[in-house]
């Protein structure tokens, strides 16, 4: 970065859920400062993710992120997908295929446009996980897939 506090090159982000949104905001809004970034089931585009969303995980998010019939303006702003075409970090993308906070949508679009420019990516579907990754199998296949990405693309 310009402060030299770290070098883009050797910086990643990380998380899930909430966190995973944030991986690929940051993605988009700052893609000269992260050289990885791993989203785990995370909201890519609001539009789509109220539109399936099983109506109880719908009715809470009206009121976390906004109504997207009355501030669909906003909840497009802050949709990470009409910025994908910034994105230039490599980028591991994980998620339940059985998911009822986040449906899988999200994480098949990420993966589809990313994969259409060339950007560096590695997409892990887990057939038997919904929100989250319970079976201690998929756990341990999550964070190998995560170090192993980030010692991949982070290394100077």
């Amino acid at each position: 970065m310009q402060s030299g506090v770290a070098d883009p090159k050797r910086v990643g982000i990380y998380g899930g859920s909430y966190g995973g949104y944030m991986v690929m905001a940051g993605l988009t809004n700052y893609p000269e400062r992260f050289a990885a970034g791993a989203d785990l089931y995370g909201i890519v585009d609001f539009e789509t993710f109220f539109a399936h969303a099983e109506p109880w995980m719908s009715a809470l998010s009206r009121v976390e992120y906004g109504d997207p019939d009355t501030q669909r303006d906003m909840l497009r702003e802050l949709s990470p997908i009409h910025k994908i075409d910034r994105v230039k970090a490599a980028t591991l993308v994980l998620h339940g295929a059985n998911d009822t906070n986040v449906p899988v949508v999200e994480a098949e679009q990420v993966v589809s446009a990313l994969k259409s420019r060339g950007v560096p990516l590695e997409y892990v579907l887990f057939p038997d996980e919904g929100h989250g990754f319970v079976k201690s199998k998929n756990r341990l296949r999550e964070m190998a897939a995560v170090v192993s990405w980030f010692q991949k693309y982070l290394q100077p």
